[in-house]
């Protein structure tokens, strides 16, 4: 009998172990199939004010002004882009998810004053200081993204479609017209990259052939302190609001730092010349008084500026009769720019200039060959 239950439990007991394995096994194949859900993005409720250091806070405290608090947010908000950039390189990620948290809040305080303004022209002006420095903050922001682990993605991409979406917010209230450029709904999930693959390259869903073709860089963010257009311009560009006029504005701004960079002047005794050349400052303001290469670095800006109004136009309405005008436009404008532009190559000296006239050919030559491929495509 003794001998008979061994061997019954000696059964059971195999069975009960084979059952097991098959189930650890079964479970391990499963887990290989089927993909781990994405880690949530946690919105940490804690102010602003309670996350800032006491550089920060004494910042504020000195801004007396909403002009002022704009700027010292968006100042803010640069020290802790920066933050989590070099946190990021360093793998410290969790240092880099709380100052992109930091950089987000800051950011979005930055909107909200410069949005609330009472006055229209001032809160246009203080919502283009926020669109511009955003479009500068953007390139950190995909570098963070490039290198964010895979499993820590979504809070790079996070900080990266917030930013995306304050940008397009300022441009509507810098604008201030009936048409409204297209925010991604606050509640739309991410898309977000498979596990195990690399986040998209930047720009992949730029405009056209604006980004680079494949393999090849995309065109460069000038580093540009401040607006470079005088009152005037600015509001040239903010009263063409069809892409093609736009355009034809924001070409011109460029046409008159290049005039202003081959320092062309007028004959004495050339009175029908001087006359246009009065009517012309009376309504585009005056040129401004830079060395030349601050003037290149203008010019590339226009360009940069271009492009980024073409491509929010295009994501608008992808079949506006209006952006085959404006790509023409630009391709035409272009070709005589590159054409002034590589004449003054021989002659520059000086390595600031070299080094800005060589990232104005290069963003003109972006522009250029976007314009022809986007013409082809229509």
């Amino acid at each position: 009998m003794k001998a008979n239950s061994r061997i019954r439990f000696r059964v059971v007991t195999g069975v009960i172990l084979s059952a097991l394995v098959l189930t650890c096994s079964l479970s391990q194949v499963l887990a290989q199939d089927t993909p781990p859900e994405p880690p949530p993005i946690p919105v940490d409720p804690t102010p602003i004010g309670e996350l800032l250091n006491a550089n920060d806070r004494e910042l504020l405290r000195k801004a007396n002004n909403e002009k002022k608090q704009v700027e010292t947010y968006l100042k803010i908000s640069d020290a802790h882009l920066d933050s989590a950039l070099t946190a990021t390189r360093s793998d410290n990620i969790m240092l880099a998810e709380r100052e992109l948290d930091i950089y987000n809040k800051a950011l979005a305080e930055a909107g909200r004053i410069a949005f609330s303004h009472k006055k229209e022209k001032d809160r246009r002006r203080l919502a283009k200081k926020v669109e511009q420095h955003i479009y500068k903050q953007i390139r950190t922001l995909e570098t963070i993204e490039r290198l964010f682990p895979v499993d820590r993605l979504p809070f790079a991409q996070a900080a990266l479609e917030n930013s995306k979406r304050l940008r397009l917010e300022s441009l509507n209230e810098t604008f201030d017209s009936g048409e409204v450029l297209d925010i991604p709904d606050k509640g739309t999930q991410l898309k977000k990259d498979p596990p195990g693959k690399k986040p998209s390259s930047p720009g992949a869903n730029q405009f056209l052939a604006f980004s680079g073709t494949e393999g090849s860089p995309g065109p460069t963010r000038s580093q540009i302190p401040g607006d470079y257009l005088n009152e005037e311009e600015d509001d040239m560009v903010r009263q063409a609001q069809k892409p093609d006029d736009r355009t034809k504005v924001f070409m011109k701004i460029a046409d008159r730092r290049l005039v202003a960079i081959k320092g062309v002047s007028i004959p004495p005794g050339d009175k029908k010349a001087q006359k246009k050349a009065e009517e012309e400052e009376l309504k585009w303001g005056p040129l401004p008084k830079l060395e030349r290469f601050e003037l290149f670095r203008h010019y590339t800006r226009a360009i940069e500026e271009t492009i980024a109004k073409l491509e929010d136009a295009h994501e608008r309405n992808p079949k506006d009769s209006a952006l085959p005008k404006a790509l023409t436009a630009l391709r035409d404008s272009t070709d005589e720019h590159l054409r002034i532009l590589r004449s003054l190559e021989s002659e520059i000296k000086d390595e600031k200039e070299a080094s800005a006239l060589k990232e104005a050919i290069a963003q003109a030559e972006v522009a250029n060959q976007g314009a022809r491929e986007g013409l082809k495509s229509k």
